[in-house]
């Protein structure tokens, strides 16, 4: 998602940071054979909590955008046939990548390592994006379960709008309510902590992080104001990469949400940090389209290159996982540029055509009929 305006650079350095480092946690898992792997995935499992950090910054930009903009029926309708048409094309086309693969080896034409990670039982939820709520398990292009949580945000989004409309301070307690309803789900039922809910709960682990961009936004010029701490961002960021791990999945979300804070702080009261003068903004834009693409890609160039190169499992993976990081890049500038933008705006205008304009041209017309 692209920041409504300029100033959101921390914002959107850390969307590009946030991305490349749920690349590394990913690719890690591929060669988790030789001692690099086993050190980096037992030392890079939080990174997985950036992926929280894309719906704080998703509330932020989405209430900046839409706050005063969804408050009638068509106002709804098309707020929310616009997130599809962000969202939806590149999930589709990465589903269908993986139905293929499915497809060849139902068919007996290809074999695959996890089988089980394709069921076709699965497409309905994925198709529906519903498959953050009760699935069995992560299928398909799996870091997909995301965009399930994000659209049910944008579900719930306009009834936040509605009650910030009336009384503000209401929001923060959708907040507090959305936190404690987690808490106790988790302690209740027994599940894991609600900092790693995925494809079981993980639309409503997404829920506290959204209100809290959409909270912040509201009250952005507060955090404009309050004290500065001079490279809290930096520090708090570097040392969350470097020491994470150490913490807790509830510590370790507690830091994602206080860099997000950080960063939201110093984009409110246009401060310039090291973060914003590295000019990492500048690619924000390829975030989604990295995000989306990184399995498929490893899939293609790390997977089936190591079987038709002959490569040692681990060993092999490790030398081609540079490579799937440049193709994976080629392909993000590719998606963006040619496939998730010229589909957007042809879904936009032609609901638009469909829906906006005859509804303004009845809405004239009944204007004209009064004079």
């Amino acid at each position: 998602m692209q920041s409504a305006d300029n100033e959101m650079k921390h914002l959107d350095a850390l969307r590009i940071i946030a991305a490349s480092a749920v690349v590394v946690l990913h690719y890690a898992d591929y060669f988790k054979e030789l001692a690099v792997g086993r050190f980096l995935v037992g030392h890079v499992w939080h990174f997985n909590l950036f992926v929280d950090l894309f719906f704080v910054v998703s509330g932020y930009v989405i209430a900046s955008q839409y706050m005063s903009r969804v408050d009638t029926p068509a106002a709804i309708g098309r707020f929310l046939w616009r997130r599809l048409a962000r969202i939806y094309p590149l999930h589709l086309a990465t589903l269908t990548f993986y139905v293929m693969i499915a497809l060849a080896a139902h068919l007996g034409l290809a074999s695959g390592d996890n089988p089980a990670r394709y069921p076709f039982s699965d497409l309905p939820a994925q198709l529906l994006l519903l498959h953050a709520f009760d699935g069995d398990r992560l299928t398909f292009n799996f870091p997909s379960w995301s965009l399930s949580a994000e659209m049910f945000c944008y579900l719930l989004f306009p009834i936040m709008a509605a009650i910030a409309a009336g009384h503000r301070r209401w929001i923060l307690t959708f907040v507090i309510g959305a936190v404690v309803a987690n808490s106790l789900w988790a302690a209740l039922a027994g599940t894991a902590p609600w900092a790693e809910w995925i494809n079981q709960g993980g639309a409503f682990r997404a829920v506290p992080a959204f209100v809290l961009g959409v909270t912040c936004h509201l009250y952005r010029n507060r955090l404009a104001q309050a004290p500065a701490i001079p490279g809290g961002l930096v520090i708090a960021l570097i040392a969350f990469m470097a020491f994470g791990w150490l913490l807790s999945p509830m510590g370790a979300l507690a830091a994602v949400y206080a860099i997000a804070l950080l960063a939201i702080q110093a984009d409110c009261n246009g401060r310039a940090t090291l973060l914003s003068t590295l000019g990492l903004d500048r690619w924000a834009p390829l975030t989604y389209s990295c995000y989306m693409l990184h399995i498929p890609v490893a899939t293609v160039v790390i997977s089936f290159g190591a079987r038709l190169l002959h490569l040692d499992a681990g060993a092999g993976k490790l030398i081609l996982a540079p490579i799937a990081i440049a193709v994976l890049a080629a392909a993000s500038v590719a998606s963006l540029r040619w496939f998730e933008t010229p589909l957007r705006r042809a879904l936009t205008e032609a609901y638009d055509r469909r829906f906006a304009r005859p509804a303004l041209s009845s809405s004239l017309s009944h204007q004209e009929a009064l004079r």
